[in-house]
């Protein structure tokens, strides 16, 4: 589950609203509606005239046991020096073990990332070896 925060800074001081919004939008306008009111600087930051920063937090919260996606490069070596890449998203509570499987014509390396950045420079680079 996605929520946002609020963060106030101070004098240098931050301090985290005690809500937490369901939406960008509904953190943006309990921040619209402080005294006085904040200016907008970039879509999760507002500064008002006395100084005060409102930051917006971006978390994911997750549950024990909550899936989340992670990406697995399935990477296949031909005998014949062929290379096959693929990239799916993967459901899972816990990020998989990586894997490999020697074949009869190719052998198959199965690795894991939390994020698509890292799995397509894996992928990326096991193309061009």
């Amino acid at each position: 589950m996605r929520v946002y925060a609020v963060a106030v800074r101070t004098g240098g001081i931050e301090k985290l609203s005690q809500e937490a919004y369901g939406s960008l939008e509904a953190a943006q306008r309990f921040i619209e509606s402080r005294k006085p009111c904040p200016e907008k600087v970039r879509e999760m930051f507002y500064q008002d005239g006395e100084g005060r920063k409102y930051l917006i937090h971006d978390l994911l919260v997750r549950e024990d046991g909550e899936e989340r996606t992670f990406w697995r490069v399935c990477q296949k070596y031909f005998d014949d020096g062929r290379v096959a890449v693929s990239v799916y998203a993967v459901k899972a509570a816990e990020k998989p073990e990586s894997t490999s499987v020697e074949g009869k014509n190719f052998d198959e390396y199965n690795d894991y990332f939390e994020t698509r950045e890292e799995a397509d420079e894996w992928a990326e680079n096991a193309r061009n070896a």
